[in-house]
């Protein structure tokens, strides 16, 4: 049986980035994240038997128009499509043009928003059969074997779907997937990987994922909603092998860590890292990090493994927002975990959330402000987004603090959340301030120009200046 994955194409010129909690524009983070969600969702069914293909709309240039012919023509039996809180609409809209021109297709849709309105997406999608909750692979397995079977749907855990008598049923929620190392390694075969580039650089990149799973109860984020809060690991030598098979298959030596913090359990991410060292392994990686969770000794370690930058959840430079975020970190500790990285020949991102809860315009300065004391080798400012499944979602509607409610502005470019303290066009013009007064300063200008080393260079700059324009 033929299964197709599909991140589908842009609407209008818009790219979303969908890869479960991370749902945004593609501008907003300067390059195209690679789909490790549908390619190890891919590998798993291949193994079962299925005659796999996967379109990554996000990075490739077809249209809709294309895309839906190129299905019509392979005609597969279960297509599963990825979607995001942006994007669903148009998601949504894109079904229903699969199944006008297969209507013998099974129609599947995953990721954190249908995740969290299940019957929404049904009673927008008329052609919609069924949804996969949560964490996705085995659900999705499951699915697709009884649609291959023709057996019934009733008792698959994790899946909601429509009877024949149009009824909407939801089964049971899955439990979470206890041993992440039986799983696969992504079916990286199936995509172009030509398309994925780091920023400057231009060097072919992949995600490869450690954990899953967040503890922490942050309010801005929805990552509960797909991977739960009970964080599960990936063992150090199933990371590095998948990473020196890619190394190996592929001839990709870039690596962006993908999980909620790479670094929650330090003994853990420094056992990832030495493995990666005693093996040899010549490659070259970046991650994230909240700034309570490091020490020198992971970062020397990661250093020496081949980590060249890391992420840190700045989020504001408010202590008073981020303690009504429920962040639970401080500022000293941000500036303690930048110096760190810095001390020791890191380069350091600092991502920063504006119009959280509690801000005023004062603390948005203090943001502004800080990421520049800070002295950042670069820096995101976002607005705050009440992505569905996160607490800040239901802040918001329970206060009325939502300026608009179409999805398509649920994104991390735009503000559409006023509380009684400031408006959301005060977020928007303090984001535009951030970015200028950041990207302005001297510092920040040389380290930008020293990364030019050829004519080639120069046009992945001036493309990123051209995506950064669009939006900011």
């Amino acid at each position: 049986m033929r299964v197709l994955l599909i991140n589908p194409p842009p609407v209008q010129g818009v790219n979303v980035i969908r890869e479960g909690r991370c749902m945004q524009r593609t501008e907003a983070w300067t390059t195209v994240w690679s789909p490790v969600s549908l390619a190890t969702i891919a590998a798993v069914l291949r193994d079962e038997g299925f005659e796999m293909r996967l379109h990554d709309g996000s990075v490739e240039k077809d249209d809709v128009v294309s895309v839906v012919r190129d299905i019509i023509d392979w005609a597969p039996q279960l297509v599963v499509i990825n979607t995001a809180t942006t994007s669903i609409e148009q998601d949504l809209a894109f079904a229903d043009r699969v199944a006008e021109a297969l209507p013998d297709t099974r129609l599947l849709m995953m990721g954190v928003h249908p995740s969290s309105f299940p019957d929404e997406c049904f009673s927008k999608s008329r052609d919609l059969a069924m949804i996969a909750r949560g964490e996705p692979e085995y659900t999705i397995r499951d699915a697709a074997i009884a649609v291959r079977d023709g057996s019934g749907l009733e008792g698959i855990p994790g899946l909601s779907f429509r009877d024949e008598s149009g009824d909407i049923i939801h089964n049971d929620a899955r439990p979470f997937i206890e041993d992440l190392d039986e799983l696969p390694f992504p079916a990286w075969d199936l995509v172009n990987t030509d398309l994925y580039r780091m920023p400057f650089s231009d060097e072919r990149y992949l995600l490869v994922s450690s954990a899953r799973g967040c503890p922490y109860a942050c309010t801005f984020c929805a990552s509960k909603v797909y991977y739960g809060a009970r964080v599960r690991k990936r063992s150090p030598a199933r990371v590095v092998d998948e990473m020196a098979w890619i190394r190996e298959r592929f001839g990709i030596r870039e690596f962006l860590f993908w999980t909620e913090s790479f670094t929650n359990d330090q003994e853990y991410a420094i056992a990832t890292a030495r493995e990666m060292i005693d093996r040899g392994l010549d490659v070259s990686w970046v991650c994230n990090s909240r700034v309570d969770t490091v020490s020198p000794e992971f970062l020397r370690t990661a250093r020496e493994a081949g980590c060249w930058m890391i992420g840190y959840g700045i989020e504001s430079g408010s202590q008073e927002v981020l303690d009504a975020a429920k962040k639970k970190t401080t500022i000293a500790e941000a500036v303690t975990a930048v110096r760190m990285a810095h001390d020791i020949g890191l380069e350091v991102t600092g991502h920063c959330i504006l119009g959280l809860p509690g801000e005023t315009e004062e603390t948005l300065q203090m943001t502004i402000d800080f990421a520049r004391f800070l002295r950042l080798d670069y820096a995101q400012f976002y607005c705050a987004v009440a992505f569905p499944g996160s607490t800040l979602y239901e802040q918001c509607l329970e206060n009325g603090w939502l300026d608009e409610t179409e999805w398509k502005f649920f994104e991390q470019n735009t503000s559409i959340i006023t509380t009684p303290s400031l408006s959301a066009d005060k977020v928007m013009a303090a984001r535009d301030q951030a970015y200028m007064s950041f990207y302005r300063q001297p510092y920040v200008v040389m380290n930008t120009l020293r990364k030019i080393r050829s004519p080639g260079d120069l046009g992945v700059l001036t493309r990123m200046a051209r995506d950064f324009l669009s939006w900011a």
